[in-house]
């Protein structure tokens, strides 16, 4: 199999890369960005990185940290963010109905 500097995947190399660069627009923008879809993000850096370096020391701890924490843990945030995001604008909706706004 082709690796990237004799120890990464190729595949898995580019997410990592992927990964790193999208970094740059939530850094960017973090302010206008609700807090809870910054959380996922957080998750899918620890999948990635964790899918990279599994191969070079802690193979199985690293797998479940990819898997358990950085997967599943991005999913369920994710989900939460968007049942959050979705009470706030139905609250938001609800409150300037009654004004006329």
């Amino acid at each position: 199999m082709t690796t990237v500097f004799g120890v990464f995947g190729p595949q898995a190399f580019v997410v990592l890369v992927v990964a790193v660069i999208g970094a740059i627009p939530v850094a960017l923008y973090y302010e206008k960005t609700p807090k809870w879809f910054l959380v996922p993000y957080g998750f899918l850096l620890i999948a990635a990185f964790a899918t990279n370096f599994e191969n070079v020391f802690l193979p199985d701890t690293l797998n479940f940290i990819e898997h358990l924490v950085g997967n599943m843990g991005a999913g369920i945030a994710f989900a939460l963010a968007a049942y959050i995001y979705r009470q706030r604008s139905i609250t938001t909706d609800d409150d300037t109905q009654g004004t006329g706004v």
